[in-house]
């Protein structure tokens, strides 16, 4: 989604107008830019019954001067964030292809600047989808075209607005890439895949910095945790480390570790097969971390960052662990293998002393 922030002024689309409870007339400005038919029937919904402006409710209006949806959002006074970002995300599911790609969000009399940020958040977090294996027909009529929004306000709450939507644009964009991450099948996403794409995104950020401690500088550093876990599969492991603006030395440094098993089969102690292909989703610890760290320096976070991300591959093999056997983890203590779906456990615990 694409987003910008302006005045309420006329506007070319479709426009999304959320309405507070108890409100039997157009409130002001809400109308501004509208055909007169399209003026009428707003009018006509609020003073009647088809449309109260309780919570959940939406319904769309249509005629030749564009078109118009009317989104509930409950009592003024009751309002809250959550619900603000509910009914962002619920109007953003109610659009379909007749709406067409530009959307202009009006907010009018009764809103505080936090509660439209909210709004505009469940919007981009619901705009949403992963298709980017599915095969397609040239005439299939999907838009692959990204939402335009403009989300229109008064002169009062338009920079704090502006400097909201920005703030969450860049945690939505984190969030969607951690949900890319955790959908990617595990042909495509690998330890080093998953690596690569970390380096590149790092790449030509003076403030952030990724670095890769590959199969050979695991096995320098004894990381017999991740070494294990990964041995068996063909895509060795790896470990991520991430780092947030170096030089901000002052105060303290959260780090955050996140597991990465990119496909778990359990192991030589193998899973069911029955919805064994769910295993893909064993990364999404370190597909979080991806995120946030992504978020973090979109919204130029200043203080000193750091992550780590544990990749692997859990696979049966002639080389895989087994059932029974001693390994050392990087901080020396040595580990008794009773089942070699344990793995989540044995490459945080390398990941964990990395961080300590």
């Amino acid at each position: 989604m694409k987003h910008q922030v302006d005045l309420m002024e006329a506007f070319e689309g479709t426009l999304i107008l959320p309405l507070f409870e108890g409100e039997d007339k157009p409130p002001n400005r809400s109308l501004i830019g509208l055909s007169r038919s399209a003026q009428t029937q707003v009018k006509a919904a609020l003073a009647s019954d088809d449309f109260d402006g309780k919570t959940g409710k939406i319904i769309s209006l249509w005629n030749e001067g564009g078109k118009v949806i009317l989104v509930g959002m409950g009592k003024s006074s009751e309002l809250k964030d959550n619900a603000a970002r509910d009914a962002g995300a619920k109007t953003m599911a109610a659009m379909n292809k007749t709406h067409g790609k530009k959307l202009a969000v009006r907010y009018t009399t009764g809103w505080k600047a936090e509660q439209m940020i909210s709004f505009a958040e469940g919007m981009m977090l619901r705009d949403y989808k992963f298709d980017k294996y599915l095969s397609k027909d040239d005439d299939d009529g999907d838009d692959d075209t990204p939402y335009n929004v403009i989300f229109q306000t008064s002169e009062r709450h338009l920079s704090k607005l502006k400097t909201g939507c920005n703030r969450v644009s860049a945690m939505a964009t984190g969030v969607h890439i951690a949900r890319d991450l955790g959908n990617e099948p595990a042909n495509k996403l690998t330890p080093m895949e998953y690596a690569s794409r970390a380096k590149l995104f790092a790449k030509g950020k003076d403030n952030l910095s990724v670095t890769v401690l590959e199969w050979d500088e695991l096995i320098e550093n004894k990381m017999g945790g991740l070494i294990n876990v990964g041995k068996g599969s063909e895509h060795k492991p790896c470990m991520v480390i991430w780092e947030l603006n170096a030089k901000a030395k002052d105060g303290p440094c959260p780090i955050v570790v996140g597991k990465g098993i990119t496909f778990d089969t359990g192991g030589i102690s193998l899973k069911p097969g029955a919805a064994m292909d769910e295993m893909k989703f064993d990364m999404h610890g370190s597909a979080t971390v991806f995120g946030l760290m992504v978020a973090l320096h979109g919204v130029g976070h200043k203080g000193h960052m750091m992550a780590i991300s544990c990749m692997a591959e859990n696979s049966p093999s002639s080389t895989a662990y087994r059932p029974g056997d001693v390994i050392s983890t990087y901080s020396g203590k040595t580990v008794e293998v009773l089942n070699t779906d344990a793995e989540g456990r044995l490459v945080l615990a390398d990941g964990l002393w990395k961080a300590g």
